[in-house]
């Protein structure tokens, strides 16, 4: 075997396969690898261009929503906490309030557990566990009557059963657990309670 190259059409074929043997190598190597990258490097930029526009979107809405907060839109001049020297005074004000609120709707409960008031910031977290057995309809009203009233309310936990005994009228009876949280503000001190 000589050690010379084909020369001619050839060697000339053989040059232009190396060379495009040589051009995928690199491509796959070395420019697909990078062109991938600049797309993945695009798509976060761009969720994140989103993500701006949309806080900035948030950042504008936070004047108005603050004004609302402040306004008469909320609702009557009732205070928005509880009102008493003590948790025990609040709670106890709550129950009243949560009794009352039961009363107008038709429903009573049968058990009401108040829960150890929790410090959260400057207020301080009152809570009543209650229980009753009601109508769907009552317990409907029951819910809507305590978002809407002062002070305001959040209600936890909700369980709901069967009741085993159905009304007269056909109604199914629902054995509903809840609590109940409103805040008050201030701190208690230990001999307060």
């Amino acid at each position: 075997m000589n050690g010379t190259l084909p020369t001619g059409r050839a060697g000339t074929a053989l040059a232009a396969g190396l060379l495009g043997t040589s051009l995928l190598a690199v491509w796959f190597a070395a420019a697909a690898p990078l062109i991938a990258w600049h797309s993945d490097a695009a798509a976060v930029l761009a969720g994140r261009r989103a993500l701006v526009e949309r806080m900035a979107a948030l950042t504008e809405m936070l004047p108005a929503l603050q004004s609302a907060t402040t306004t008469s839109a909320i609702g009557s001049d009732a205070p928005l906490l509880l009102e008493g020297a003590t948790d025990a005074v609040a709670a106890a004000g709550l129950q009243g309030t949560v009794r009352d609120m039961a009363g107008r709707v038709g429903a009573t409960f049968f058990s009401v557990e108040t829960l150890p008031a929790v410090p959260t910031g400057v207020y301080r977290r009152i809570g009543l566990r209650l229980s009753l057995t009601v109508p769907w309809p009552v317990l409907v009203r029951l819910l809507q009557v305590m978002k809407e009233e002062r002070p305001r309310m959040v209600i936890d936990d909700l369980e709901l059963h069967n009741a085993q005994l159905p009304m007269e009228t056909g109604e199914v009876l629902l054995n509903a657990v809840f609590t109940v949280y409103a805040f008050r503000g201030g701190t208690e001190t230990r001999g307060a309670q």
